[in-house]
C-alpha cells in the first residue's frame, strides 16, 4: 500500500491505496474476487474507470467509507461513490471578472452609429 502524506498521488499510488484498504476490509474475499482474471487487466480497468479520482485521496476515502461489508465493489460502483464525494481541487488560477470602465464618449459614438444603421434598415 502506498503511503503519502498529502492528498495528491499518482494513479498507481491511488490504486495501490484503494486495493490495500479493501484487502484489509474484505480479506481473502477481495483477492478471490478476481481469481482467474489477469490482474493487470483489473488494474487497467480500475484506472480507466476511476481516472482522476485515483489522484485525490479524500475522494478515495469518501468512497471506501461508504462501502458495504458484504462484497468488494465493482470499479463502476466505486467510481459512483467517488463522484458523490468531495470535488477534486484544480490548480488553475481562478478567473476574476474585472471589467475596465468604458469611456462614455465611446459608448455615445457606438449608439450614434447603431442609430444610423437602424435608420438605413428600416427605410
Amino acid at each position: 500500500m502506498s503511503n503519502y502524506s498529502n492528498n495528491d498521488c499518482s494513479q498507481d499510488e491511488g490504486l495501490d491505496y484503494i486495493f490495500g484498504r479493501m484487502s484489509a476490509i474484505y480479506g481473502a474475499a477481495f483477492l478471490r474476487h478476481w481469481e482467474g482474471v489477469d490482474l493487470e487487466l483489473v488494474r487497467q480497468e480500475w484506472k480507466q474507470q476511476l481516472g482522476r479520482f485515483l489522484t485525490y485521496r479524500p475522494s478515495m476515502d469518501y468512497a471506501i467509507d461508504r462501502l458495504k461489508g458484504e462484497f468488494p465493489p465493482s470499479a463502476i460502483t466505486f467510481r459512483e461513490f467517488c463522484n458523490a464525494g468531495p470535488n477534486i481541487p484544480t490548480n488553475q488560477a481562478q478567473l476574476e471578472y474585472n471589467p475596465k470602465p468604458v469611456d462614455p464618449e465611446v459608448v455615445a459614438e457606438a449608439r450614434r452609429k447603431l442609430k444610423e444603421m437602424r435608420a438605413k434598415w428600416t427605410n
